[in-house]
Parts: structure tokens; C-alpha cells; sequence
């Protein structure tokens, strides 16, 4: 709750990150439904971005991959 709480009222960025199997695709994906606010999405795969539901940190970017 205090994660979604400090979203909820704050116009900063916020940067999630955990390890495997933490939720954290879990939670973008209750925020996207609950929160009301403009959202970027980024992943470091493209695996990884399509289960968010956002693209890839390159991508999102324009930086082709070397």
C-alpha cells in the first residue's frame, strides 16, 4: 500500500524495480486500471515489455541497439 499510496500523490518520477517474480508486472498492470495518470511503460526486453504492456527502454528512446 505504501507504493501505490506515494504514486498516487506524488507528480515525481517513480522507477520500479525488484527481482524475478517480485509482481512488480503484476502492479503496473493494477496501476494502468486504478491510477489516472500519464504513464511510460519501459522494459530492458522485449520479452519483459510486452508482459507490462509498455515497449523497450531503446525503443522508447529511438537508440538502435548496438
Amino acid at each position: 500500500n505504501n507504493a501505490l499510496d506515494l504514486i498516487k500523490h506524488t507528480e515525481k518520477t517513480v522507477y520500479l524495480t525488484g527481482k524475478a517474480g517480485t509482481g512488480k508486472t503484476t502492479f503496473l498492470k493494477y496501476l494502468k486500471t486504478t491510477i489516472n495518470k500519464n504513464m511510460v511503460i519501459v522494459a530492458p526486453t522485449g520479452v519483459a515489455a510486452i508482459n507490462a504492456g509498455g515497449q523497450t527502454i531503446h525503443s522508447f528512446f529511438q537508440i538502435a541497439p548496438s
